[in-house]
């Protein structure tokens, strides 16, 4: 346990030393930090532990609506609280969950069953979220010729319906090639049943949407408070699209956390839009830092 901990502070001090190491060499970031207004990083705390608390009772809905998990919500809360503490280190913060889940008889299958249910109502929710705001914030813009708003409404169809069809032809692999006792197409129609079961439990639904609705709210906000704390002279419309940029990325997770792979990618969208690499990355970074210590 006492090597444990000494490897876990080793790696979160080496990971502060190179974050240190990069920003001394950049003046660039160097004069976005000081010239920040930290009045509103202030606010932006508060709007994160706002963001970490729902988020928080969105999961905790999932396991009690779907798992039918018995947990206190006092108990959840430190599970949560103290996996989020350890998601600073690659795949800790979710192994700690899933072993702490199995003590109430949530298996691992469910459990990552449950995560990736989450992520797929996550993905979809909010795709369709940002079609109906790019009807007001993106009027009349196209892409490939179709309306933002068309693209990201049929985006969210897609994907929201992608467990029905990938359903209905896993059951017909299943007869066709006599493969019901096959453990991965058991395990795997395991999984698309309970997408479908989430579907049509309209209490489950229902909540889950307000939660991630809030959710979806607040990181807007924190991402519009904190570029207008870094970079003041940034409009709207713009903001609004690192916003949804920084959204995407995190759909696709490369690495645990998507560590300095969302910092790369925002960074890269924010020099697209003629604006500098660094406030992209320091967008990133300040996020990242501010959620891990509202935790």
């Amino acid at each position: 346990k006492l090597k444990n901990k000494i490897f876990k502070i080793f790696v979160i001090l080496l990971c502060f030393y190179f974050i240190f190491n990069y920003l001394l060499d950049n003046n660039t970031l160097i004069k976005i930090i000081i010239n920040a207004d930290y009045n509103k990083i202030s606010f932006v705390i508060i709007l994160s532990i706002l963001l970490i608390f729902f988020y928080s009772n969105l999961i905790f809905v999932c396991l009690k609506k779907i798992c039918n998990i018995k947990i206190s919500k006092s108990r959840w809360y430190l599970i949560y609280f103290n996996s989020q503490f350890l998601n600073s280190i690659p795949f800790f913060g979710i192994i700690y969950r899933a072993v702490q889940l199995k003590k109430f008889d949530l298996s691992y299958d469910k459990f990552i069953g449950i995560y990736l249910m989450i992520k797929w109502l996550y993905v979809s929710i909010t795709l369709f979220l940002f079609s109906i705001e790019s009807l007001f914030i993106f009027k009349g813009v196209s892409l490939f010729g179709l309306p933002i708003s068309s693209i990201f409404f049929l985006s969210a169809f897609v994907v929201f319906f992608s467990p029905i069809i990938l359903g209905k032809f896993v059951n017909f692999l299943m007869k066709l090639k006599n493969l019901k006792s096959n453990k991965f197409f058991i395990k795997f129609n395991k999984l698309l049943e309970l997408f479908l079961n989430s579907i049509f439990n309209q209490s489950f639904i229902k909540i889950f949407f307000f939660f991630l609705l809030t959710v979806h709210i607040l990181e807007l906000l924190i991402i519009t408070q904190l570029i207008e704390s870094l970079q003041a002279n940034i409009p709207f419309q713009k903001t609004f699209i690192i916003f949804i940029g920084e959204i995407i990325i995190e759909f696709v997770s490369i690495l645990p956390q998507n560590i300095f792979i969302s910092e790369i990618g925002l960074g890269l969208l924010t020099e697209k839009m003629n604006f500098d690499f660094e406030l992209g990355f320091l967008i990133k970074i300040y996020f990242r830092f501010i959620l891990f210590f509202s935790s």
